[in-house]
């Protein structure tokens, strides 16, 4: 018992020093996610939370998918959220918190309901619109012609306007944007297509806090982690 007590004191001792190095008590992350999204705001509220119970302050920016990189990389925040495993080939030098932040699921938006999509290789021969900045979809950019957009409203655009074939877009966003838009159920559809675990990645100035943020995370209930 007095062994782990020693341990828990070494480790919070550690996490201490670690702090009163850099000096900092706030800290800014950045996000490529749209502020009106719904995700956005679960990364926001759960970034938080986690940076409260380490006694930081933490607030949650959006910036473009290339300029939020070169902050990341250039220690100018301390990290970037939310983000697929994926993004590491983006980002070699960043350090990812191993306990997963939640889910994000995709869905596939098309104006023709003859058009199946299973998985990605479905898209092939396909004109596929997808937000500039996600690391899992740009990774199969070779499937079907993959046309990077600036945000999640313009990408629904470009199908419901037919411009293009399919959206890939986070399902609660698609539906969120369709509701809006008033589109008839009948002129388009909506077809899951993949969910994959979401991390925060810090920059390698940060990585002191890979390891309370993941400890942290391991212990918030699930249904308080991103669910999207």
């Amino acid at each position: 018992m007095r062994a782990i007590v020693l341990l828990f004191l070494f480790f919070a001792s550690t996490d201490v020093f670690s702090r009163q190095q850099t000096g900092e008590r706030e800290l800014h992350f950045t996000s490529s996610l749209s502020e009106a999204g719904e995700a956005f705001a679960d990364s926001k509220r759960l970034l938080e939370k986690v940076c409260y119970q380490y006694g930081l302050v933490c607030s949650l920016a959006a910036y473009p998918s290339g300029r939020a990189i070169k902050m990341l990389q250039d220690g100018e925040t301390a990290g970037e959220l939310p983000r697929f495993e994926e993004f590491q080939n983006m980002a070699p030098t960043a350090v990812r918190v191993p306990a997963a932040l939640g889910q994000l699921s995709f869905s596939v938006l098309t104006h023709d309901k003859a058009f199946i999509v299973k998985t990605m290789n479905d898209l092939s021969g396909h004109k596929v619109f997808y937000v500039r900045g996600n690391a899992a979809i740009a990774l199969h950019k070779d499937a079907g012609q993959m046309i990077a957009v600036n945000s999640e409203q313009d990408c629904a655009s470009m199908v419901l306007r037919k411009l293009g074939d399919a959206c890939i877009i986070t399902r609660s966003m698609a539906r969120k944007i369709l509701e809006a838009s008033h589109q008839a159920a009948d002129t388009y559809f909506l077809q899951d297509l993949f969910s994959k675990p979401v991390y925060i990645y810090l920059s390698p100035r940060y990585k002191y806090l890979q390891e309370p943020f993941d400890q942290i995370l391991r212990h918030v209930r699930a249904e308080e982690k991103i669910a999207q």
